[in-house]
């Protein structure tokens, strides 16, 4: 590291008769009082999420118990976007009664429950509205901009909350899982402010039908790293918190540097210290809403120790509001056509027996009630040029400090000469990437 590349600032001249920014409370329904909550992505034991149509109250019942029995205090469920909504203009009561009942079997156990809605694409599979598509043309109608299929959405958005917005383990609205990887595929071309129109539009009717609840847009790494689909000041400024699914595999970081690697072991610290960069709201939290590990990118008996170091490098970041596993249970070999890796990533069998990672989790997750994670300081900032994608080089020059014994947050360059700015995050110097 150059000397010339580092500036300290002195915050005792700016701390001075300056209250320190207020911590971030937790946020959603329930008791836990947890300074980081854990949670997981529910996938059904049996039928996958086939199971809105196939619904087995006996097999949900044993997975919640089987999930609740980790210590996790929330889950993450899936709505399937054509079975709630064949129509624009129609959304089956019948699918809203059994999500009521879901929430009910979750009160049972007591976990919180976010419902995540507009679920085009999902492990690799695209569910379509039948009402998106011109029979005529095959064309879809593009959802972040056509007139008929925003008001679908608003309208299954009422829908749902008129149901269970008021449920006490309805933790809010999720709008919809990676919605780029449904828009891609499907030729729904739009600019990034575009897309933050239609993240500002829905959030406002969240809002609206369901006041104060914990609403987010489950987006992973693709829009950050990219300039595509949203920007990253609307991502960390819409909705009640920044959600973000953190994947060293999907990006190859762990293949590329080893599973026991520091880009590995702390990209997902790395992305919440990203996020943060681009909050304007200092109070604001950041939800790693998805994050998790296959036998297909490293060896079985590594994945403990991979889970549990990269959870306790997480709980280290303030403002963190907590981390949501992907996900509860291995999916059936039955069910076809899912990339390989998908078959393996859960805590618990399709059995609800708890694997080592599960194992893992469990002892976290007691831990963490009898003694909360540490938020550790982080005085040395790593500065992000103006107008730079977050890349791979990135990450890189924010890992060298890690391997330097530095923990470091993230700054952006248009920020870091903001004295006041910089001491109420309580960084002392910034440090220019290599």
């Amino acid at each position: 590291m150059e000397p010339d590349r580092l500036s300290t600032v002195d915050r005792r001249t700016v701390l001075h008769g300056m209250a320190a920014a207020p911590v971030a409370g937790a946020l959603g329904g329930g008791s836990t009082k947890r300074r980081v909550r854990l949670g997981v992505n529910y996938v059904p034991s049996r039928n996958w999420w086939f199971s809105w149509s196939d619904w087995d109250r006996a097999s949900i019942t044993r997975d919640l118990a089987d999930i609740a029995g980790l210590g996790v205090d929330h889950i993450r469920i899936m709505c399937l976007w054509p079975d709630f909504q064949p129509n624009a203009g129609h959304v089956r009561g019948e699918m809203l009664d059994r999500l009521a009942e879901l929430l009910d079997l979750a009160d049972t156990v007591r976990l919180d429950v976010e419902v995540t809605v507009f679920n085009g694409a999902l492990s690799g599979f695209l569910f379509v509205p039948p009402w998106l598509i011109d029979n005529s043309t095959g064309r879809t109608r593009n959802i972040f901009t056509d007139p008929v299929a925003l008001a679908g959405q608003h309208a299954l958005l009422e829908a749902i909350a008129a149901r269970v917005g008021a449920h006490r383990r309805f933790l809010g609205f999720d709008l919809s899982n990676e919605v780029n990887w449904f828009a891609q595929p499907l030729g729904m071309n739009i600019t990034p402010e575009q897309g933050d129109a239609w993240h500002t539009a829905l959030f406002a009717t969240c809002e609206r039908v369901a006041p104060g609840r914990l609403h987010v847009s489950g987006i992973d790494h693709y829009p950050w790293l990219n300039d595509a689909y949203f920007t990253r000041e609307g991502l960390a400024t819409s909705g009640t918190a920044t959600a973000c699914h953190t994947w060293a595999g999907w990006t190859n970081v762990i293949q590329r540097y080893g599973p026991l690697s520091t880009p590995s072991l702390h990209y997902s610290e790395y992305f919440v210290e990203l996020l943060k960069a681009f909050h304007t709201d200092l109070r604001r939290t950041v939800w790693i809403e998805e994050t998790g590990v296959s036998t297909k990118w490293m060896d079985a008996a590594v994945i403990p120790e991979w889970t549990e170091r990269s959870i306790r490098n997480m709980a280290a970041c303030g403002q963190l509001f907590g981390i949501t596993w992907w996900c509860s249970h291995d999916l059936s070999p039955r069910l076809t056509g899912f990339n390989p890796l998908e078959y393996d990533l859960g805590l618990l069998s399709r059995r609800g027996d708890r694997k080592p990672i599960g194992a893992v989790v469990a002892r976290l997750a007691r831990e963490f009630d009898h003694h909360p994670p540490r938020e550790l300081p982080r005085p040395v900032a790593l500065v992000l040029p103006d107008g730079a994608v977050p890349g791979l080089s990135f990450l890189l020059a924010w890992a060298k400090l890690v391997d330097q014994g530095v923990r470091p947050a993230i700054v952006r360059q248009g920020r870091s000469t903001d004295l006041r700015y910089l001491a109420a995050r309580g960084i002392d110097r910034v440090v220019l990437p290599d």
